[in-house]
């Protein structure tokens, strides 16, 4: 008697999961909540017979946790792109976890086709790009509160300059001090405050990156991918974290497309014209690549076939565009440095 084989779709949520089995004929085999845990899940699939399992689908994102341990438990896990999975869910009317989880399991059974699968990184690279995120968010609130400072003292007739350095910020406010107070300005109460946030996250930004240089000093790939001009710490951890490994990618050149580095292209019939970069994949990564970019081409002394090259092609279609084709090839040597454990060549680009 033939095994009956069948697929399962997860919808997870922070609490709770909506699971789905189906057969290759799209018959229900089961549908219910249970806690989004792993081993809730196992308990199911194992009344259906383990073995019989072909593929278990989960979009990206919250469950990502569940992915490792299902995983761990031998389990045939896909975890499909959130863009694509929701086109293939919006076919159904009614928007449901049941029916989301029962749209997974038929992704699963019928798109293995369609490229959705997405790439689950080591528990180490997502460490490395939640501290990242972190960073970032902190440098935006910097930012937002420097300039809110800043309004501020414009709009009693002074000048602020908001450097990063720790303390910057403070001495420059201490030196409008007399002029906002002649205005009637209760400085302790409406910028003192705002000046100590700004403070405190400079100091925090400053450990942070203190941090990350400590890592990549002693980290075998990006201490090579730091040889590069224009590279530093935090984006070397941002490439490193967004790969995870330079291998799934058959070849280098293709890093650029996932990284959203490559000019989309519009097609109907007979016509057909590029358009601005896909913007697909990571933004963090391509933002961290596109700024080392501008460091090579704007900053860096030493020089290099990429910067030769890079301020040629700036010439030719400008900054903005040549920082981009820049931290796309930069992208594909970095991929390429990483495979073969070789450290950057300024005569090759």
């Amino acid at each position: 008697m033939a095994i009956r084989k069948y697929w399962v779709g997860l919808d997870t949520g922070f609490s709770a999961t909506a699971v789905c089995l189906i057969d290759e004929h799209g018959e229900i085999l089961f549908e219910g909540m249970r806690d989004t845990n792993a081993g809730q899940v196992k308990d199911i699939l194992r009344r259906f017979g383990v073995e019989s399992v072909e593929l278990i689908t989960i979009e990206a994102g919250v469950g990502t946790h569940m992915v490792r341990e299902l995983r761990e438990y031998g389990l045939p896990v896909q975890v499909v792109e959130v863009r694509k999975a929701s086109k293939f869910l919006a076919i159904r009317r009614q928007k449901t976890d049941a029916n989301d989880a029962r749209g997974l399991a038929e992704l699963g059974r019928l798109g293995r086709s369609l490229g959705a699968g997405v790439f689950v990184k080591t528990l180490d690279c997502q460490n490395i790009r939640s501290q990242l995120n972190v960073r970032k968010n902190l440098v935006q609130q910097r930012i937002k509160i420097d300039a809110l400072v800043q309004s501020i003292v414009r709009l009693h007739g002074g000048t602020l300059s908001t450097r990063v350095g720790i303390g910057k910020l403070a001495s420059g406010i201490e030196d409008q001090l007399p002029r906002l107070q002649g205005d009637g300005l209760d400085v302790d109460a409406e910028v003192r405050p705002l000046v100590e946030i700004a403070e405190s996250l400079r100091f925090h930004i400053a450990g942070m990156d203190k941090r990350f240089k400590e890592l990549t000093n002693d980290h075998p790939v990006c201490s090579v991918l730091m040889t590069v001009p224009g590279v530093g710490p935090i984006t070397a951890l941002s490439f490193f974290s967004a790969i995870g490994d330079p291998f799934r990618f058959d070849r280098n050149r293709d890093v650029g497309p996932y990284l959203g580095l490559t000019p989309s292209v519009h097609q109907s019939g007979v016509l057909s014209r590029p358009g601005r970069i896909s913007r697909f994949g990571n933004k963090l990564t391509r933002t961290h690549l596109v700024s080392a970019a501008t460091v090579l081409l704007c900053s860096t002394k030493r020089e290099s076939a990429l910067q030769i090259w890079g301020l040629e092609l700036s010439r030719k279609v400008g900054l903005s565009k040549a920082r981009v084709a820049v931290a796309r090839k930069m992208a594909v040597i970095m991929l390429g440095m990483w495979k073969s454990g070789s450290t950057f060549d300024p005569g090759h680009t």
